[in-house]
This record gives structure tokens, C-alpha cells and sequence, in this order.
């Protein structure tokens, strides 16, 4: 019980430091395609057989997931103080994007039994699944140190180049022994 005169002191709640200038276009591409390849999920991909995720058996859970992942991109670059995670998560999510169309692109052309013709989602799946590896691609791309003579800061634009440091003659009179 507490006393009436005495508030519980309660721990701050600590945001995790977000800085959103690291974040470059492919980031942002692999995200809103892994959106949108979630939403496909949930909506008809074939006139009789319904959903994703009353159609497919295991391959529903595996898009899902690379649709997470690519989300998941954003927030970890932007949460990452040093490019070593993020270049990694780029890597793995533009695999899995390449892997996701693979079977998007084989579930199109052989439908599963009992479908009947395709609904137009399906091309929302397959754009958002190319839209995963593409951006997972560019994010690669992006994260490549700058070309010689091209300074830039740690978010990436172009910073001023560095000062020449000029070099000092040693003090006269004193001789090392």
C-alpha cells in the first residue's frame, strides 16, 4: 500500500533512438512492398479457392514472413548506430525477396487444385514480392562506400572534404640523444 502522501516513482520510459536520415530509398522501397505483399495475403489471389492463406499450405507463413522481414529492414537500419546489422539484413531480406518471387511466379503459373482463374491480387503479390528483393537490392547498394574524392558524414550526404593537417618542423635547439 502506499501512503497518501507518496507517489510511486515510476522508471522513464526510453524510446529507442530512432534517426530516420539513414534510411535511403531502397529501405523504404523493401517496406511498403512487404506491405503490400502482407495486405495480398489476406485478400482472393484465385476466383474459387480463396485467400493466401486459405489456399496455400506453409508458403501463407514463409511470405509472411519476408513480408516482416522487409518491415523489420526499416526499423533496424534506422534503430542501428552502426552499419554492420543493417548491411546484413539487407543481404538476408534481398534473398528471401528473390526467394518469395520465385513462388509467387510458380504459384502463378501452376495454381493450387481447385482454383479457378487468377484474381488480379496475385499481381500485387508478385509486385509486392519483387518490390522486396528490389528494394533489398538497392539497400545494398546504397550502403557501398562513396567513390574517391566524394566525402560524405555517416548518414551519407555530402559533407565537406577533410582539412589538410600541415605538418610542423620539430623545435630547434633541442637534439634527441
Amino acid at each position: 500500500m502506499r501512503s497518501p502522501g507518496r507517489e510511486a516513482r515510476r522508471p522513464a520510459i526510453r524510446c529507442v533512438g530512432m534517426d530516420l536520415r539513414r534510411l535511403g530509398a531502397g529501405e523504404w522501397i523493401a517496406a511498403a512492398s512487404g506491405c503490400g505483399l502482407l495486405v495480398s495475403l489476406s485478400l482472393p489471389w484465385y476466383e474459387v479457392a480463396g485467400s493466401a492463406w486459405e489456399s496455400f499450405a506453409v508458403l501463407d507463413i514463409a511470405l509472411a514472413l519476408v513480408a516482416a522481414a522487409a518491415v523489420a529492414l526499416l526499423v533496424v537500419t534506422a534503430t542501428q548506430a552502426v552499419p554492420a546489422v543493417p548491411v546484413a539484413m539487407d543481404s538476408l531480406v534481398t534473398l528471401a525477396g528473390i526467394a518469395a518471387t520465385v513462388v509467387v511466379i510458380v504459384k502463378a503459373l501452376a495454381p493450387p487444385d481447385g482454383a479457378g482463374g487468377r484474381e488480379w491480387v496475385l499481381g500485387l503479390g508478385l509486385a509486392g514480392a519483387l518490390g522486396v528483393a528490389t528494394g533489398g537490392m538497392v539497400a545494398m547498394r546504397d550502403e557501398r562506400p562513396p567513390p574517391p574524392g566524394r566525402h560524405t558524414d555517416d548518414t551519407g550526404p555530402p559533407a565537406p572534404p577533410r582539412a589538410e593537417i600541415d605538418t610542423l618542423p620539430p623545435p630547434r635547439g633541442e637534439r634527441a640523444t
